[in-house]
């Protein structure tokens, strides 16, 4: 309504003559601006991909800003992607997993989100919706319309299971509302990314032919490792044979190292053998050549946009879901169960992710559109929970009371000025198997936490409590590769202190915000402190540790697991209440 009531009155005013924009201005009463949101699959932020973007870099990152602080707060495909498409954290949409019945597209469609996210909102306000690519993990050719096709959209072209995965046999839904196998075409011999890029500039280009303002996500399957096909390195596009065959997976401090670190099951690893780091090594520039690939499909997108005259009233966005995939078979999974993500030998971990760790979690993001800044990288922490409110404000769309989080900083003002978005990040997931599981190499895969990733000018923080019962932090201002957990048993590396206070008054305020983020819900999302303080006595950590608060922290209830499941059961999540400050009552979350 508010952004009816914009135009409606914008057209009132140049019908009584008060005249159009001045030059340079934006007209918006029949075309506001766009949004293309590209989306790759399990791309990372910190072992090299970004070094074989120079489109990337030069159309998006020195036209915009680009985040070198962008996390995701699910380590795993889908609930990535229903966290970017409903701006709620995972516990707040139990989406917990890729696979049924805790995740994938049979939960999304089930739980109702398919009535309630970004393209169903934006269709309301009359704006035209297009998607191309890897959906929702879980969209196969006997459940695209059970109990209903995915919502809001004016064009589409899905990827479907079991063949999404397949580089050089892709299956394609080839019309809106696709129902049955007969709505699915076959692309077999063409590489995946090749079929991404033509259909995103057929859609493009519908989508200027209509003249109405649009929003478009392009999401490629690349670089993720290859499922079915005869092989599980990501084939490499024709143009980059060889392109890459001298690099190997960076070897940064903490690759394959001769002492074990992390927690839970990541501690019980053993060391990489000869054998596992020469596969690692060619996992690695497969997905280099398919980064590489994705570059030139941007750079198209891109010329594109130019080309039809709207590239300067677009809104481009660059990410990925930093997920993982969904099985199709038994088979598959007991195949490709260690062969996919981001961590590339880190901490002794095959290539995978899924871990609260930083090679997981930090993702790519760049922008750049109307009003954003110009050639700035900024460290505003932010996440994909943001990303659906920063769309919506984008596209002149008011934002929602259900939000858990609130637009990024993007514009020239907001990127140099102070920003009033807190220093933190909440990080999530939920795995369990009652068996020896091959992506631990042998250990029990007890892989659920909550976590929180904590920045600022003076500190940089992962606290990391396990359902195992075992707790992490590193401080990666001194511990950037994360190799020294000081709350090991016993502590590793040496003891420090934090604004004049000792560790374990830190990790009193850690445990106590986490208690909040674990389970919060819009406000307490928002502004965690405030839960705890909603008098407003402390802004952020520092005001924290004053020795004022100490007996406060010191008694809050601790974070607990009762078990390791596989979805947000309240029950085994422990304690949910806080004390709040000044107050003889707590505040449930």
């Amino acid at each position: 309504m508010a952004r009816i009531t914009f135009l409606l009155a914008l057209a009132l005013g140049l019908g009584l003559g008060l005249g159009l924009p001045k030059a340079g201005q934006r007209l918006t009463l029949n075309k506001g601006p766009n949004v293309i949101v590209i989306m790759t699959d399990d791309q990372d932020q910190l072992l090299e991909s970004m070094s074989v973007m120079p489109k990337v870099r030069t159309l998006i990152g020195a036209e915009g800003v680009t985040y070198d602080k962008h996390y995701c707060t699910v380590a795993w495909c889908c609930p990535s992607r229903v966290n970017f498409f409903t701006g709620r954290a995972a516990h707040n949409t139990n989406v917990t997993s890729s696979d049924a019945p805790h995740g994938g597209w049979p939960k999304f469609n089930n739980v109702g989100l398919n009535n309630n996210y970004l393209p169903v909102w934006l269709q309301d306000e009359g704006i035209n919706t297009y998607y191309i690519g890897k959906f929702m993990n879980g969209l196969t050719k006997g459940n695209l319309a059970d109990p209903a096709p995915p919502r809001g959209w004016t064009d589409s072209s899905f990827l479907v299971d079991p063949w999404t995965y397949n580089y050089y046999n892709s299956h394609w839904t080839n019309r809106v509302n696709a129902q049955s196998m007969a709505d699915i075409a076959s692309e077999k011999g063409t590489h995946t990314t090749d079929v991404t890029g033509r259909k995103a500039l057929n859609m493009l280009d519908d989508a200027a032919a209509r003249k109405g303002q649009f929003f478009m996500m392009v999401a490629p399957v690349a670089p993720h490792n290859q499922i079915g096909g005869g092989s599980t390195a990501p084939p490499i596009p024709e143009k980059y044979f060889n392109t890459f065959n001298d690099r190997r997976a960076p070897r940064s401090e903490n690759f394959n190292p001769d002492e074990p670190s992390g927690a839970s099951w990541v501690h019980d690893l053993p060391k990489l053998t000869d054998k596992e780091i020469q596969r690692l090594d060619e996992i690695h520039i497969g997905r280099l050549g398919n980064i590489a690939a994705i570059d030139d499909m941007v750079g198209s997108l891109v010329d594109r946009l130019d080309d039809l005259g709207i590239l300067d009233n677009t809104y481009i966005i660059y990410t990925t879901d930093n997920g993982l995939l969904s099985r199709s078979t038994e088979e598959e999974m007991r195949l490709t169960t260690d062969l996919v993500g981001f961590h590339i030998g880190q901490h002794r971990l095959k290539d995978g992710k899924r871990c609260p760790y930083e090679e997981d979690i930090n993702i790519p993001l760049l922008v750049r559109g109307p009003d954003v800044a110009r050639g700035v990288t900024s460290s505003v922490v932010n996440s994909h929970t943001d990303m659906a409110p920063t769309i919506l404000r984008m596209l002149g769309v008011p934002l929602r009371d259900e939000f858990d989080e609130a637009s990024i900083a993007y514009t020239a003002d907001e990127v140099a000025g102070p920003t009033k978005k807190h220093e933190l990040v909440n990080v999530e997931f939920w795995t369990s198997t009652n068996s020896i599981n091959s992506m631990s190499s042998g250990t029990y895969y007890n892989n659920t936490y909550k976590a929180l990733r904590l920045i600022s000018d003076d500190h940089s923080f992962l606290y990391t409590a396990w359902c195992t019962g075992e707790h992490e932090f590193y401080d990666m201002t001194a511990d950037p590769g994360q190799m020294f957990n000081r709350l090991a048993t016993p502590p590793r590396g040496s003891a420090s202190r934090y604004y004049g206070r000792s560790e374990e008054e830190l990790f009193d305020r850690l445990d106590a915000l986490l208690m909040v983020t674990k389970s919060c819900t819009r406000d307490s999302c928002r502004d965690p402190w405030a839960t705890l303080f909603p008098g407003g006595e402390i802004g952020g950590l520092e005001d924290a540790m004053r020795s004022e608060y100490d007996t406060f922290f010191s008694n809050q209830p601790k974070i607990s697991f009762s078990g390791c499941v596989k979805q947000h059961v309240i029950a085994e999540e422990g304690p949910q209440s806080v004390n709040i400050f000044g107050a003889s009552r707590q505040a449930v979350i």
